[in-house]
């Protein structure tokens, strides 16, 4: 009756019934000859009980590592499902690769779960696993609801990863609306207690200090829906330092660390940062505690090491203000141009996700920052705030400068200037430097020559040959991935990339692409349809590779095969 009664899902319900639970920890302890099946589901029902009592636990974790170690073949598979979910993300806090390492290792034993679970290891591989850009991760996040629509608890977990990457980005105001949508979808008081604090968090990020203060009190009214007292309490704190932090209450910011000292180095361990130690770093530094302040820049340099990019801002800010305190202004000006290099950065790493506008948003809190340290010397010196104020913004702008000419020059330098796709030198060295495949997927190289191409250009004139080169690349874009490769080779000669990808649906896209030039024609001077065909030819690879010429060479022999045997064809490698 007890294992009758056990039925998986992605919702815990809570409490757990106390004859249950004693139960199932009776069957554990005293049925050595129980099934893997029914092993699977009581410590499923056992993880949950704890879940229900102390949260994501050590000893919740541990009850699930234990059904992943069980014969796949033997298990219930929807609760190996959950197993496996829950321990991807636990494992993403510490290392992606590992976390995507385990996610891989075990989807291939789950050959009979049920799809209402298995989505959600779609949604939790699209989110750590996938290399797309943060805008087409959410436009898949998107497609992921469409298709679940009657599925809320599904959908509130939808919008808790697409606030998620708006977060990641620097988008706080959209982060804190796709939690607001969340809402709408949650069921239980416990969800919503803790979505109140998320979008407290994000709203405070973006600067809406009024609005984020109404839902922390939100949170706050929910305090005896908490399953962790000590957790509740740390994260309380937490945000009541942003919010001294934002309003520039530094003593209160101060009392505030000292508080949150017990927990410091949980969180340091939980989440890999020295966000907490950084902020104490600028509190002590506007409350002149000097002994304090001293042991960070004795640090400095191991600290700068060990703080991951997104929290080095606040260790500049607190060196900047520091030695501008100590009128060492050429080591002031080279923290302040990490600072500005930092969010720089963020900018080139992600410019498929983030507008320019964005770019000058983010600087915002850099024009701030330096205008609040030379305001600190208006009584000293008129003169010397306006001049630092010149020199402040002189900097940002020729930052600004550099990197926008950089980048130009980088796209240029990359770039077929006819089609807009990477010219040969780029798109050879981007297929250089493919990693190595996982799985049964491979990285399909295809090159492709226009058949008689020549004739047009002799016929129509080159107008029109180019013309009908944009015709061709546009075709061929609309066939291909966000994350493919696409590269004019010179004339009118193309090579594509398809990147981990299964061979058989490279093969399914060569011969859409093939048959997509064939099927539209492009208008001559508005009158007549010319028809233009392409010869192809494909191969298959694996592993990373150091010279992409060797394999561009066998391609070429295969296409020269393929004009040979009629033209408009596939000729594999």
């Amino acid at each position: 009756m007890t294992l009758n009664s056990i039925e998986p899902s992605q919702n815990y319900v809570c409490p757990v019934d106390a004859m249950l639970s004693d139960n199932v920890e009776s069957l554990l302890a005293n049925s050595p000859n129980l099934s893997n099946q029914a092993r699977s589901k009581l410590l499923w029902q056992k993880s949950t009980a704890i879940f229900c009592k102390y949260g994501f636990s050590e000893d919740y974790l541990r009850q699930l590592k234990k059904i992943t170690l069980l014969p796949s073949n033997e298990v219930n598979q929807n609760i190996l499902s959950i197993a496996i979910y829950d321990l991807t993300t636990f494992y993403y806090r510490y290392s992606q690769k590992k976390s995507c390492d385990f996610l891989h290792e075990h989807l291939p034993s789950l050959t009979n779960a049920s799809q209402e679970f298995l989505k959600y290891l779609d949604m939790v591989e699209l989110q750590y696993c996938s290399d797309m850009t943060a805008v087409d991760k959410v436009k898949a996040f998107i497609r992921l609801q469409e298709l679940n629509k009657d599925d809320n608890q599904f959908i509130s977990d939808v919008y808790i990863n697409i606030a998620e990457i708006y977060s990641s980005i620097g988008q706080f105001t959209l982060a804190a609306n796709a939690f607001k949508k969340q809402l709408s979808y949650i069921d239980d008081e416990f969800d919503l207690h803790w979505t109140h604090y998320a979008i407290a968090t994000e709203l405070l990020d973006a600067g809406d200090i009024e609005e984020s203060k109404q839902y922390f009190r939100k949170f706050e009214s929910g305090k005896v829906l908490s399953i962790d007292s000590q957790y509740y309490k740390m994260l309380l704190l937490t945000i009541k330092i942003k919010f001294a932090y934002i309003e520039k209450n530094f003593t209160e910011m101060l009392v505030l660390i000292d508080e949150f000292e017990p927990y410091q180095t949980s969180t340091e361990e939980l989440h890999k940062n020295n966000k907490m130690r950084l902020y104490k770093a600028i509190a002590c530094l506007e409350n002149n505690r000097t002994q304090c302040v001293n042991t960070f820049i004795v640090k400095k340099d191991l600290l700068i090491e060990q703080t991951d990019k997104p929290n080095l801002r606040y260790l500049y800010e607190f060196l900047i203000k520091y030695y501008i305190a100590q009128n060492q202004s050429d080591l002031a000006i080279k923290y302040f141009e990490n600072y500005i290099d930092i969010n720089q950065q963020t900018l080139i790493n992600q410019q498929n996700s983030v507008s320019i506008l964005a770019f000058a948003e983010l600087q915002q809190d850099i024009v701030a920052l330096e205008l609040s340290l030379v305001s600190a010397k208006l009584e000293k010196s008129k003169i010397t705030l306006v001049l630092s104020g010149i020199l402040i913004f002189t900097l940002f702008a020729i930052c600004l400068f550099i990197w926008h000419q950089k980048n130009k020059q980088k796209i240029l330098s990359e770039t077929d200037e006819l089609t807009r796709i990477f010219n040969r030198r780029a798109i050879f060295e981007q297929i250089a430097n493919l990693n190595t495949t996982v799985d049964n997927d491979i990285h399909a190289i295809i090159l492709f020559d226009l058949d008689d191409f020549k004739s047009i250009n002799d016929k129509y004139s080159h107008i029109c040959g180019d013309k009908a080169l944009r015709h061709i690349v546009k075709l061929t874009k609309d066939n291909i991935r966000q994350q493919d490769l696409f590269g004019r080779i010179g004339g009118e000669e193309f090579v594509i990339c398809l990147k981990n990808i299964e061979k058989v649906s490279a093969q399914i896209i060569v011969e859409r692409i093939r048959n997509s030039f064939e099927s539209n024609p492009i208008f001559i001077n508005d009158e007549s349809e010319l028809t233009i065909t392409a010869s192809f030819s494909i191969t298959y690879i694996k592993e990373a590779i150091s010279n992409f010429e060797s394999i561009y060479q066998g391609l070429d022999n295969a296409l020269y095969k393929a004009k040979d045997l009629g033209r408009n064809r596939v000729i594999e490698v």
